[in-house]
């Protein structure tokens, strides 16, 4: 127990001083079966899974970040279960405060091998935007950091392996359209000296992220878990915008790793509910990040029922 205690100290420590992209934001991290990739498919019989939980991160120039989101899984078979997740968000920033719907998640996932030494998931969904990240507040088309979505719609894709307590996912997101709608040029706001300390997004092209996670599940008593992990996010190309001139223009140093640190901890109040505490800082970070997921830390609070 000491030792756990001393990585989430340490945790909070590195939050002080390092920045990294959140993955609450880009969204394939925190589907229910790449987050969850040490869980036996058949650890619960039951087939109805409820998550309500509430998030809070902090970004760039210290703007915060307040998620709240509603999640359900259905087991169709015992191999096969669906989700979906719906998320809200709160952006409070020195450019203005921000607030809305950001996402759908709608995921399938299908577990194969189970009997053997590695079992293994295949997931496959998309993540649906509720608006082209072109929020406008006092005539500024804002800049992503205060967008409650990338404005885009992504195919995710992955496959977890997982041996006893430990787990490791491969994933893919893949933005099926890239240019978004927003309009943030900091050139066209020389009366908003703020608007300067942003990068360009004037129809923001994200490229896709490849992900890779290793987790280790550690049962401490028959109600208390904890579950270290790394999570690594491999960013392909380099971003882009257009121009003033409407030229399109990359983002140099957009692309890269980013590299965090996760800790989860499980409190299980009966067989068929518990709460989850998370915590997630960088070690490793990209030099630019103009789709606003940078993050300080994230951290989140959810409560779990099954029926």
């Amino acid at each position: 127990m000491k030792r756990i205690i001393s990585v989430i100290i340490a945790f909070c420590v590195a939050t002080g001083s390092l920045q990294a992209q959140g993955c609450s934001d880009a969204g394939v991290c925190t589907i229910h079966s790449f987050k969850n990739n040490t869980q036996h498919p058949s650890a619960d019989k039951n087939k109805n899974e409820v998550v309500i939980g509430f998030s809070f991160g902090k970004g760039e120039r210290s703007v915060s970040d307040y998620s709240q989101y509603l999640e359900y899984t259905r087991s169709i078979t015992e191999n096969t279960s669906v989700t979906g997740k719906i998320v809200f968000s709160e952006i409070n920033g020195e450019l203005a405060n921000t607030g809305g719907p950001g996402d759908i998640f709608l995921s399938v996932n299908h577990a194969f091998d189970t009997k053997r030494k590695w079992r293994k998931s295949f997931v496959a969904g998309l993540k649906i935007t509720f608006n082209k990240a072109d929020i406008v507040k006092e005539g500024i088309h804002l800049p992503m950091p205060y967008q409650t979505s990338l404005g885009t719609t992504d195919l995710v894709s992955g496959i977890n392996f997982a041996n006893k307590s430990f787990g490791a996912t491969l994933a893919l997101q893949q933005p099926l359209k890239p240019a978004n709608g927003n309009m943030f040029l900091p050139e066209l706001y020389p009366a908003v000296p703020l608007a300067n300390r942003y990068l360009p997004t004037y129809k923001f092209s994200r490229k896709a992220d490849v992900l890779l996670r290793l987790s280790y599940s550690f049962d401490l008593n028959k109600k208390f878990s904890v579950r270290p992990g790394l999570l690594s996010i491999y960013h392909v190309a380099n971003d882009s915008y257009l121009d003033a001139g409407k030229m399109r223009r990359e983002i140099a140093r957009s692309a890269g790793l980013t590299v965090n640190g996760n800790m989860f901890a499980n409190y299980r109040l009966t067989k068929s509910s518990s709460f989850e505490l998370s915590l997630g800082a960088p070690f490793v970070i990209r030099t630019n990040r103009p789709d606003g997921l940078t993050r300080s830390f994230v951290t989140s609070l959810e409560y779990t029922f099954s029926f």
